[in-house]
């Protein structure tokens, strides 16, 4: 979360910005401050104009002064705060900016605190440890801040152990005080620089590993919907299939029906009838027709593209009955770019011109033998099942 305050370690009390944090280390000598994520307020007592910095620095200034309840909320707004009496005793009216060592010796403040603040907290009840804390640490010179602070910080877990702070050191220059101020704000600024840093790295790992998995889904989905069309068409397929059996038992039960009328036993028909030649030819052109037409039976596209493969295939097959001398109308260019577009680029394309009687030769389909016969029949297979399509 974004840093919404800077915070004085030393008394915390909360700023608002960086001029703030100067002026207040000029004015108590404090040099440590880290970034807070707790908002400043600024509620303004209207009949004093106090400004409060919290909701319990707010009742409390409300508890000592009757009256005093109504306040504007100024948060938003570029006002001047006052740091008056906050400077700690022993500070120095300069403010001199001490630096800490962490492993210097360090004494208890008992004998820096103001005393008649002091038995003024004890009085109220505060404990020794607590009351000194508290008023040490706002500043050594107002009852109320100290109340306030102890109120705020009630449930801190140190709040009942000695306060202990390193003895006075040598006063530093005015130069030397701002040196270190501005080294402290840059090393915040850094630390933020570097964990705003990071958290961009953070957010973009995440972006990346957001996106893989939404490919990843994305394929998934991709690979069941064409699961479930496949499964799809094999149903349909197979339907076909059925009722292609069903037609064909409905039409043997009429024909034997029709015999039986006549007076003619089956297999007297059959053997009256006579042998077809070119059966398994137009058993497997019929097969190869009924593909291409499953194969683009869902396409929008108008008109059908099986439709328009198979018309195509049988003008080739009319030109060569109708020019049955002429080499020409027996070679077809593989590359022609009007046989890819029409036959030779659908699915089932090729493969109905191969059962037609064409090889693939030399990057070219050729007749190699003409059985003008053969042609008529396959002519009236083409035309039949451009008619029926679905239902070939």
């Amino acid at each position: 979360m974004a840093a919404l305050s800077l915070v004085c370690k030393d008394c915390n009390m909360q700023l608002k910005s960086t001029e703030e944090v100067q002026a207040h280390a000029e004015a108590t000598g404090h040099a440590n401050f880290e970034e807070s994520t707790e908002a400043v307020l600024n509620l303004v007592c209207q009949e004093c104009g106090k400004p409060c910095r919290s909701e319990t620095e707010k009742q409390m200034h409300t508890q000592r002064n009757p009256g005093h309840d109504v306040f504007v909320d100024k948060t938003n707004e570029a006002t001047a705060v006052s740091y008056a009496g906050t400077a700690a005793a022993g500070h120095g009216s300069e403010g001199d900016v001490k630096m800490e060592d962490a492993d210097a010796p360090k004494e208890r403040v008992t004998d820096k605190v103001n005393k008649e603040i002091m038995e003024q907290l004890k009085d109220m009840g505060f404990p020794e440890l607590r009351a000194e804390r508290g008023l040490w640490l706002t500043g050594n010179s107002n009852l109320e801040a100290a109340v306030t602070w102890l109120a705020d910080h009630s449930e801190d877990a140190d709040i009942d152990e000695p306060l202990m702070v390193a003895p006075e050191g040598p006063k530093l220059s005015k130069e030397e005080k701002q040196a270190a101020l501005d080294a402290k704000l840059e090393k915040l600024r850094k630390e933020k620089a570097k964990a705003d840093k990071e958290m961009e790295r953070v957010q973009e790992i995440n972006r990346i590993a957001s996106m893989k998995e939404m490919t990843e889904a994305r394929a998934k989905l991709k690979e069941q919907e064409e699961k479930i069309a496949q499964e799809k068409r094999k149903r349909e397929k197979e339907q076909d299939a059925r009722d292609r059996e069903r037609v064909r038992a409905e039409l043997a039960k009429d024909k034997a029906e029709r015999l039986a009328k006549a007076g003619i036993k089956p297999e007297e028909a059959a053997a009256a009838k006579p042998v077809d030649p070119y059966k398994p030819r137009r058993i497997e052109l019929g097969s190869r027709l009924r593909d291409l037409i499953a194969a683009h039976r869902n396409d929008p596209t108008q008109p059908n593209p099986a439709s328009k493969a198979i018309e195509t295939s049988g003008k080739y097959v009319d030109n060569i009955c109708k020019n049955p001398t002429e080499e020409k109308f027996r070679s077809i260019n593989l590359e022609n770019a009007a046989f890819q577009r029409l036959v030779g680029g659908k699915k089932g394309g090729l493969e109905l011109m191969k059962a037609l009687g064409f090889a693939e030769e030399g990057g070219k389909l050729t007749l190699p033998e003409l059985d003008a016969k053969w042609l008529e029949v396959a002519r009236a297979e083409l035309e039949s099942a451009g008619k029926k399509m679905t239902f070939y």
